[in-house]
């Protein structure tokens, strides 16, 4: 975290599916869109170190530059937000492009996006798409807004 001020707080998981590509060494390319939402055109997979070692970490940071998470060889993942809501966001969402990557590898042929689609998702996520709110600060803004619909049929 030192490394990365932007950082309010790191995920590390041994979820399944990030774990098998992980293990294969397979970086996630731009499969999907939601790439995006990790800084970049793809997730990749920092090099293998004994868990707890200095090594891994420096790994870890080289794989994460630029980057908002990423696969450890033969470990896991991580994920890093703003703070805990966002951090733990990211890791479900890096479990889910790991799943359907490892899902599409059985097809004979998949599409990866360019880095001109990603840019311009990345540009998108500015005003459409990602919330940052925290969920429970959504369900409040939206319990009063809810509650006037049904005072008023609409």
């Amino acid at each position: 975290m030192r490394a990365r001020p932007d950082a309010g707080a790191v995920v590390h998981t041994h979820s399944t599916y990030a774990t098998v590509l992980a293990i294969a060494r397979k970086p996630i390319p731009a499969c999907h869109y939601m790439i995006a939402a990790f800084g970049g055109s793809d997730i990749r997979c920092a090099g293998y170190a004994r868990y707890g070692t200095k090594e891994l970490s420096e790994l870890a940071i080289a794989a994460l530059e630029g980057r908002n998470g990423c696969l450890l060889a033969n470990h896991g993942m991580i994920a890093v937000g703003s703070d805990l809501d966002k951090a733990m966001w990211l890791a479900v969402e890096l479990e889910t492009l790991a799943r359907q990557y490892y899902l599409s590898l059985a097809l004979d042929t998949r599409v990866i996006l360019t880095d001109e689609q990603i840019a311009e998702t990345a540009k998108g996520f500015a005003s459409y798409g990602l919330r940052t709110e925290k969920p429970a600060v959504r369900i409040a803004k939206a319990a009063p807004r809810r509650a006037a619909r049904r005072r008023t049929g609409k």
